[in-house]
């Protein structure tokens, strides 16, 4: 029962795009260019450890992890410029910890993102970005490292550039199949198969190399039996070291309500990540 009571929940927003926020942007990379982002992400659980009756789960969107216990993994992606305003990606965990008897290698996507929209100066902008999530093994489900059955989702990204400040907002739908034959880790029998996101993430730039960021949202909480939303709320710093390279940093507490993320009691989960963004030709 306390494993079950402090499962974590990470439900993917189906992207890594602007690492190391939650929150995409409406940018692509430029045609015929390449970015590779690759970073390390480490979860823990805060609050109580037992207790005596059922109470809601905690979801941290930005990764797909279903585990009682501590996780730590290595998110890669690969993203090409097709065209001026179409990019693709694939992307893919390699989960040091938790290990068993199955591929460590995970939640691989494949996506697609199209500005469709933007303003003449480039003050505004809108995109979309479908993507398909394959299927992890049923072992892979059972451990909480994926989802035994393929997943596919559209996320809408709207941009807003101001000179320093740059507001980012996302509005995703995932429809987030199981394999009903497994458990997910050791969470209900029955979860929500569809999964709804939002977010808003403004992003200072405080200097010439340095950007700070608040990324918040909410997002559906799976087990049917758990309320139907949780939040979340990340602060992130973006360091470039030059135009081609960007170090990123962030932590995240997400937990039932904002009261609970801010106040730092009550049942909560947090992650932090430190990784990089290269593009190159």
């Amino acid at each position: 029962m306390r494993l079950y009571l402090l499962t974590l929940l990470f439900i993917p927003v189906l992207s890594y795009g602007f690492e190391p926020l939650n929150t995409d942007d409406a940018g692509t990379v430029k045609k015929s260019s390449n970015q590779i982002e690759q970073y390390f992400f480490k979860t823990a659980t805060h609050g109580h450890n037992t207790v005596s009756s059922k109470s809601s789960q905690i979801i941290t969107p930005g990764e797909e992890y279903f585990g009682v216990s501590q996780a730590q993994a290595f998110p890669f992606t690969y993203t090409r410029g097709l065209t001026e305003n179409i990019e693709a990606s694939i992307g893919a965990s390699y989960f040091a910890t938790p290990r068993g008897s199955y591929s460590p290698i995970s939640n691989k996507v494949i996506a697609i993102k199209w500005r469709f929209l933007e303003a003449e100066d480039g003050q505004w902008a809108l995109a979309i970005k479908p993507s398909l999530t394959l299927p992890g093994t049923g072992q892979q489900q059972v451990s909480g490292i994926g989802l035994a059955l393929p997943n596919y989702g559209v996320n809408l990204i709207g941009s807003h550039y101001l000179g320093d400040i740059e507001i980012h907002v996302n509005a995703s739908y995932t429809k987030s199949l199981y394999n009903t034959n497994y458990l997910i880790a050791t969470g209900p029998p029955e979860n929500r198969t569809n999964i709804i996101f939002a977010s808003v993430a403004p992003v200072w730039k405080v200097s010439k190399s340095i950007k700070l960021a608040l990324d918040t949202g909410l997002e559906t909480n799976p087990p049917i039996s758990q309320q139907y939303l949780s939040n979340y709320a990340l602060l992130a710093t973006i360091i470039s070291i030059n135009d081609d390279l960007d170090l990123g940093l962030s932590y995240m507490r997400s937990a039932a309500n904002m009261g609970v993320v801010f106040g730092g009691t009550g049942i909560s989960a947090s992650r932090s990540d430190i990784g990089f963004t290269w593009r190159f030709q």
